[in-house]
Formats: structure tokens, sequence, C-alpha cells
């Protein structure tokens, strides 16, 4: 199902140093606007190869989204995390289908299901990367059939010390999808455009 045949598109309040990205069929032009303001602000000379691999690094992301039929990812970008343990979040549209075992949670764009699942670690290498843990919750479409999918992965490096990182990122990756809505009818946001904050939406 593709973003253009499900009407209006949610809006997300993101956090500061966050940032909701839309995902188009090329996405270069969005990674570079993205990190415009770094170009501008940081001496080009030593930031510029760091910015690049930035963008390039982003495009690839996007295309992954793109790929993967999602029309927006949610990543925090603003300052660098201090421990290794960090998340993503894509928004996609599907058939009608919930996520095995969940659980129906209320939030502001209405009854979703939530599935929250923890993965082994055991064997995994304490210095590498491993996806932590998926959170993903789906709505039923306000005007046609179909749901909404939010997947979020949290990535880090499986030792017991950063566990209660991962819990915490949790806690903000529920709460931004608790509170993720849709526009008033007639008022839905642009396919290719970044989210608005609520107060945006509601002028």
């Amino acid at each position: 199902m593709s973003a253009a045949a499900t009407g209006p598109l949610p809006r997300v309040i993101v956090p500061p140093g966050w940032a909701a990205i839309p995902v188009g069929a090329d996405n270069d032009d969005t990674a570079r606007e993205v990190f415009r303001e770094a170009w501008r602000t940081g001496p080009r000379d030593s930031i510029g190869p760091f910015i690049h691999r930035l963008e390039e690094w982003l495009v690839s992301v996007l295309d992954d989204a793109r790929d993967a039929g999602c029309f927006r990812v949610i990543l925090p970008l603003g300052v660098p995390w201090q421990v290794p343990v960090s998340t993503a979040i894509s928004l996609s549209f599907a058939p009608a289908a919930r996520p095995a075992g969940g659980e129906q949670r209320l939030t502001d764009a209405g009854p979703a299901w939530r599935a929250v699942t923890d993965l082994p670690v055991a064997d995994a290498d304490p210095e590498s990367l491993a996806l932590l843990r998926t959170i993903e919750y789906a709505w039923p479409l306000p005007d046609g059939v179909g749901m909404m999918i939010a997947f979020a992965s949290i990535s880090g490096q499986p030792v017991a010390e950063f566990a209660p990182v991962a819990d915490a990122l949790t806690v903000l990756v529920e709460t931004m999808l608790d509170a993720l809505d849709w526009p008033p009818s007639g008022g839905a946001p642009s396919a290719t455009a970044p989210a608005p904050t609520r107060e945006e939406a509601t002028r």
C-alpha cells in the first residue's frame, strides 16, 4: 500500500534533537537539507568530511526505509549518544493486520495494538552492536482499509549495565507513539513534507 493511497498522514511530536524525516524516491536532497544547518555553522574545512559521511549514512537509511515501504523515519540526530545504545522509528502503511501477540493500547490516534519484543543476546559479542528490542504499534486507518505501522528498533552493546538505557528509550519511544495522532479532516500534511509540530498542525 503506498502512502499516496492512504489519505491523511499522521502528526508526530519529536523531542529536541530528533527529526521526523520524509522518505522519498530520491533522498539525496532530503539528507542535505537535514544537515544544512551544520554546514552553515561549522568550519567547513574540518567539519565538511564528517557531514558528508553523515549525509551518506542518512541517504542509506532513507533508501532502506523507502525499499521497505516506509514514508517517514524518526531519528535522534541532535546530540551524540554517550552510551552505545540508540533507536530509530519507521512509519509505513500495510494491509489490515496487527502485531502478533500484541496488546491493545489507547493513544491519541485511537486504539492501537502494541507489541514489545526483547531479542535474545545471551551469545552475542558484548563488544558488538546487536538488536536488543523492537516496539511495534499498529493503528486502523481512519478513512480506509488497512493499518499504519510504527516500528522501532533499539540496538546497542548487549551489556547488562546498558539495560536501563534501553528501558528509558522504550519509554521515550512509547511516549512519542502514544502522542501520535491524525490531522483534522481536510488538514492532511503532504507525503513529502516533514511532520509539523502539534502547534503548527492545529493553526
